[in-house]
């Protein structure tokens, strides 16, 4: 009797900690899975960065002209300035 009972026991802890690790806990599934949903998100915005740059300019023309070509596409895509200048964003509402 106090052998079933002791299997019982360890049963029931076994089965409330994993309930508490995964709905209860600080790190459980659904937040796994709100950073899972962030991770891609993140990792397609990179690789769709990657086709823009691509698309816009070839590795060959930036070795060609890296100064021009990659400044240009600094300033206007990234929204890069020098130190010694001002620049203004006119924002549309």
């Amino acid at each position: 009797m106090n052998r079933r009972l002791l299997i019982v026991i360890s049963i029931i802890t076994v089965v409330v900690f994993f309930v508490y690790l995964f709905f209860f806990s600080e790190n459980n599934i659904y937040k796994h899975r709100e950073l899972d949903l962030k991770i891609k998100q993140l990792d397609e915005n990179i690789a769709n960065t990657k086709n823009q740059i691509n698309n816009i300019y070839t590795y060959e023309q930036l070795e060609n002209d890296t100064a021009g070509k990659l400044e240009k596409y600094a300033r206007e895509q990234l929204n890069l300035q020098r130190s010694d200048e001002d620049v203004f964003v006119v924002v549309y509402e």
